[in-house]
């Protein structure tokens, strides 16, 4: 089973994509990983819409989703430093938490630019 919905790069839209995958998903690891991706695409990439599309739905869960937007150029896999999750928390730096949490609860993460948009996928 695929599903796949197109949302605007907004706050409404990024609800309005919490709503879709949780009408196909019940597990709680591909929300969470969504929630990840997304907020980053609407916050930081400038991108105007975005697309998700899940693959092979389960009832435990998905295997595969998409994430692609018309946001500016940027690999979320090696363009953000991986956290030291070691480190006390006021000496650690800002950013890189969320990705860090995408890749250790999924078993791939890929990135690649494709008609100047951004296509991120993850299987779980």
């Amino acid at each position: 089973m695929e599903s796949e919905k197109t949302f605007a790069a907004t706050v409404e839209g990024m609800a309005a994509c919490q709503e879709f995958l949780s009408s196909i998903c019940e597990s709680p690891r591909p929300q969470i990983i969504m929630d990840e991706i997304v907020s980053n695409i609407v916050r930081c990439s400038g991108a105007t819409e975005f697309a998700v599309r899940c693959e092979h739905v389960y009832p435990n869960g998905v295997v595969a989703m998409t994430f692609e937007d018309d946001g500016m150029a940027f690999d979320p896999t090696t363009e953000i430093a991986e956290p030291d999750v070691t480190a006390k928390l006021e000496a650690r730096g800002i950013g890189g938490l969320g990705m860090f949490m995408v890749k250790k609860m999924s078993k791939t993460v890929a990135y690649r630019r494709e008609n100047d948009r951004n296509v991120l996928s993850v299987t779980l």
